[in-house]
């Protein structure tokens, strides 16, 4: 379970931990008779005291939220309750399974079980042993020169840890950097990203200016020349991932630096989508202009762990800290440290190389389904969305036949991805994203197509 809780917040550090598991609850994240952690494992874990823990269970209790008994764990009572519609929410909010139980193929930005849990317990008891007195309102220096170092090795991106400020998240890691920034800022967004990050900018107080992208990512010569910001993901272009190409990130940061615009670069997902040299981030190449890098570790530890960091530049960095210090550290220090652990240790290495196994192994499995694709009424140029994934992409020549191809493949019991209302003359995709599937919903996938292909 992962429970940030924050000093600085209004509610009390019992009232935070009792709020999260009642969401958790709510949610479906935790249901009846699931066991949690113990006073003693949660207290090491958030970084507070034990009696701060056994505090908010006690009012867990008094509502029926927890069962304890002598000599059992503890856990959320068996007869609660949960409301119907709640139940629906937590489907609705699942990344594997759509609302109406298919298992959807659409893109995500994370893996549940990328770390093992032995390697959880072994950084979480690292952890516990040697935390600071007082917590760094930037993030924890441990953690900043890990992630540094890791930034290094896994991007090409040399920065100093004091450049560094962990977040939340990457949400909240934009938010800060939009409250950074003055007010009634005018912020670019990629025209097709439907949703996600861009839903942040109004919580500012900003406003969003859609902006013309290809393929490669954002137009640069039709940029509009009335923005302030410009938010982009030059590694993962939605809706389909592809990659900005280096010539078109290059003619980006002469474009920022020539209109003085802010560059915030969402480094969504790339630590598993390289498995050779890495496309370099907008910050590491050379340029005048001013980037922000958003990174987060969902993708590379858990997909429910909100924690993440800035890379800031010389003239950012004092206005994202001020408004750092005033939040506070959303992201506990013992967290921080157990982070900074898989990092350092190899485990991160590890297990992002045997994602890379994985991954290889499955284009090997998916390479028979292109050409038979490619036979399906409508369809054409199928093909792996990049060189580095496991997806598939398909293009239709008209929207009838995209809409009748995902319609068998929700009979088969799969859901795809699909590009919004055609206008006239544009091309129709549909996008089959297998990299971050288990494997038994790979199998499942792979059974559904195949049904659906005649193979």
């Amino acid at each position: 379970m992962f429970f940030p809780v924050s000093r600085s917040a209004s509610l009390s550090l019992p009232a935070q931990i009792a709020a999260q598991v009642r969401t958790a609850v709510a949610e479906g994240t935790l249901r009846p008779g699931d066991t949690i952690a113990s006073t003693r494992e949660l207290a090491a874990q958030l970084g507070v005291s034990r009696g701060t823990v056994v505090s908010a269970f006690d009012q867990l209790i008094s509502e029926g939220y927890l069962q304890t008994a002598q000599g059992a764990p503890t856990r959320i009572h068996p007869e609660l309750r949960v409301p119907h519609q709640n139940q629906q929410s937590s489907q609705r909010s699942n990344a594997s399974v759509v609302a109406s139980g298919l298992l959807s193929l659409a893109p995500t930005s994370g893996i549940d079980g990328m770390i093992r849990p032995a390697a959880w317990h072994r950084a979480w008891r690292e952890a516990s042993y040697d935390l600071p007195k007082q917590a760094d309102p930037q993030g924890e220096p441990k953690l900043r020169t890990a992630i540094a170092e890791h930034l290094r090795v896994a991007r090409g991106l040399h920065v100093f840890p004091e450049e560094v400020i962990v977040t939340g998240g990457t949400r909240e890691g934009l938010l800060l950097t939009l409250m950074s920034i003055g007010s009634n800022v005018r912020v670019g967004i990629e025209t097709s990203e439907a949703s996600g990050l861009r839903s942040v900018i109004p919580l500012a107080g900003h406003t969003t200016v859609p902006c013309l992208c290809d393929a490669q990512g954002v137009l640069v010569s039709q940029l509009p020349d009335d923005i302030d910001a410009l938010l982009v993901t030059p590694a993962h272009v939605p809706p389909f991932g592809g990659v900005m190409t280096v010539r078109r990130r290059i003619e980006l940061l002469e474009w920022a630096s020539a209109t003085n615009t802010l560059l915030i670069e969402d480094d969504f997902n790339t630590e598993l989508r390289y498995r050779t040299a890495p496309q370099p981030t907008l910050s590491a190449l050379p340029s005048t202009g001013h980037v922000l890098t958003l990174g987060t570790f969902t993708t590379l530890l858990h997909k429910q762990l909100s924690a993440g960091y800035i890379v800031t530049t010389p003239d950012t960095f004092s206005e994202v800290q001020a408004i750092r210090r005033v939040l506070g550290m959303p992201v506990s220090t013992v967290t921080q440290h157990a982070i900074a652990h898989l990092l350092t240790d190899g485990t991160v290495r590890k297990s992002t190389k045997a994602f890379h196994a994985r991954l290889t192994k499955r284009r090997r499995q998916l390479a028979p389904f292109i050409a038979r694709l490619n036979e399906v009424p409508g369809a054409r140029n199928a093909s792996m969305s990049n060189a580095n994934s496991a997806d598939i992409f398909v293009e239709f020549d008209h929207e009838h036949h995209l809409l009748r191809f995902r319609e068998e493949l929700r009979g088969a019991g799969c859901e795809c991805a699909i590009s919004g209302p055609a206008k006239t003359g544009e091309r129709q995709f549909a996008l089959l994203s297998f990299s971050t599937l288990s494997d038994q919903d790979f199998n499942t996938a792979t059974r559904a197509l195949a049904t659906i292909l005649g193979l």
